[in-house]
């Protein structure tokens, strides 16, 4: 009777302890983990059952997605410090939830459209990587980038400093299309086929007041709007390889903070005081690399740059000539200076001779790079040979020090440079004459003029003695030889 009584009492008591268990807080449960009643509401499976979801990372990549989820299969996530769908077949972006997130990564899609006020829901977002996809002029428009809404205006995405737009179908910016955008600092651009900037461009970028890189390479740019970079107080790092520039752009002589400059891979023949880089005091790198048609760098063409502290120009095979003031500056009263040069780089060029007053402080230097040139070990090398090498090639280049070889005179061809240090290195002949060939020529005079006079001589004793006529011959024989009598019937 008792057991009876009990029974029932007992069933109640664990019914209420499984009751007190459901009711745990949600900071006590892992929210990444799905659960069968987030399947069972939605009816589709949570995001972190199709992606991997870590820590602080949601990786969606490479899995084939045509969309990234709708909000409730984003109840999982919270916070991530970065999110990415990448290498996917996303078309249309869609407003994505709230959710705290540093870095969105989209690229590698196949996205068009992007629906206004996308990510304004995504609270600290810095960093946005829309690069690789089909985004057309027409269809980037500025409300994309809308932040929320107040009585005023529409809030900015205040912390957005990184935005990459690269290889995409870009032909021009609509003029606001960054008005949202007021603290972006990098922006990618490159690999889009812009040709030229038009007024809406040249606007929206200049719009940016406190952007502190730009990558516009590959664009197919073929000249800069001169006051491109007049707003540009910030600007501090430049990438404008790959287009089709044949002059340096005057348009940099605004960009007053620049720090960092790439011109790799363009078609600039020859910089010179009428090509030359303007006074850029700020600049301390430049990359001059992939040069097809640069032949020269002369003297005055890089002289402005007075805080130059790290040159590279490698990989331009036409390039056979760097002069003395090719940096240093040379004022009125005839002597010069030089930039703090700390790294120069010029190897796989066609370099013939390196001069002496190209850096101002060899022993400043911190790191030189001379391999695969054309070095002519003759006496305009001699500071090369004789000098730098042996006192500073081993600390600048280490190793490879002894590889360098020389391409020319003949005499010296494939041998290292560092074998000639204690030789006093012949100078060329005027218009690069070879006295060694024409050594070779007077020898070869002398060897046959030598086998000529005995055999000369032979032959006229062997004609004097009659092996080449009849009998023993003399002068007069030799003239009667010839002597033809007159006929009786020829006149008198």
């Amino acid at each position: 009777m008792i057991l009876r009584v009990l029974f029932p009492l007992l069933t109640i008591f664990l019914l209420a302890g499984c009751d007190t268990n459901s009711s745990l807080p949600l900071d006590i449960v892992d929210t990444h983990l799905p659960t069968d009643r987030t399947i069972e509401e939605t009816g589709r499976p949570s995001l972190c059952t199709v992606c991997n979801c870590t820590d602080r990372y949601v990786n969606c990549s490479n899995r084939a997605l045509e969309n990234h989820f709708n909000n409730s299969q984003w109840s999982d996530i919270k916070a991530a410090k970065e999110i990415s769908f990448e290498g996917n077949l996303l078309v249309h972006v869609t407003p994505f939830p709230k959710i705290i997130v540093e870095r969105l990564i989209l690229r590698k899609n196949r996205i068009a459209v992007i629906d206004y006020s996308a990510f304004k829901e995504l609270v600290n977002l810095t960093e946005l990587d829309l690069s690789y996809n089909q985004l057309t002029s027409q269809r980037l428009q500025p409300h994309v980038f809308e932040g929320k809404f107040s009585p005023e205006a529409y809030e900015p995405l205040s912390n957005l400093k990184t935005l990459n737009l690269a290889g995409n179908s870009l032909h021009w910016l609509h003029q606001s299309l960054f008005e949202h955008l007021a603290s972006l600092k990098v922006l990618n651009l490159s690999e889009n086929p812009f040709i030229m900037f038009d007024y809406r461009t040249s606007i929206a970028i200049s719009s940016l007041s406190y952007l502190e890189e730009l990558d516009i390479s590959y664009c197919s740019l073929k000249e800069l709007p001169k006051i491109q970079f007049h707003t540009a107080k910030y600007l501090k790092k430049l990438n404008l390889a790959g287009n089709s520039l044949v002059y340096v752009p005057t348009s940099l002589e605004g960009a007053e903070a620049l720090e960092c400059l790439r011109l790799d891979d363009n078609p600039i023949k020859v910089i010179d005081h009428t090509n030359a880089f303007p006074n850029l005091t700020n600049l301390r790198e430049v990359s001059l690399c992939y040069m097809q048609n640069l032949t020269a760098i002369e003297n005055g063409g890089l002289s402005k740059l007075v805080n130059l502290e790290n040159l590279y120009v490698q990989n331009c095979p036409k390039l056979q000539q760097i002069d003395d003031y090719a940096l240093g500056y040379q004022n009125l009263e005839g002597g010069a200076t030089w930039p703090p040069l700390k790294k120069l780089i010029i190897s796989d060029n066609a370099l013939r001779y390196l001069p002496a007053m190209l850096v101002g402080r060899w022993d400043k230097l911190e790191e030189l790079d001379l391999m695969n040139n054309e070095w002519s070990c003759d006496c305009n090398n001699q500071f090369l040979v004789g000098i730098l090498l042996p006192q500073y090639g081993k600390r600048l280049m280490g190793d490879e020090v002894g590889q360098l070889t020389c391409s020319a005179p003949p005499e010296h061809e494939g041998r290292n440079l560092t074998s000639l240090t204690n030789w006093h290195l012949r100078c060329l002949d005027l218009y690069n004459a070879r006295p060694e060939r024409d050594a070779a020529i007077l020898v070869g005079m002398m060897i046959g003029l030598l086998i000529a006079i005995p055999v000369a001589m032979a032959f006229f004793v062997l004609w004097r003695r009659g092996f080449f006529f009849c009998g023993s011959q003399s002068p007069a024989s030799f003239s009667r030889a010839f002597y033809k009598r007159a006929s009786n019937d020829d006149d008198i």
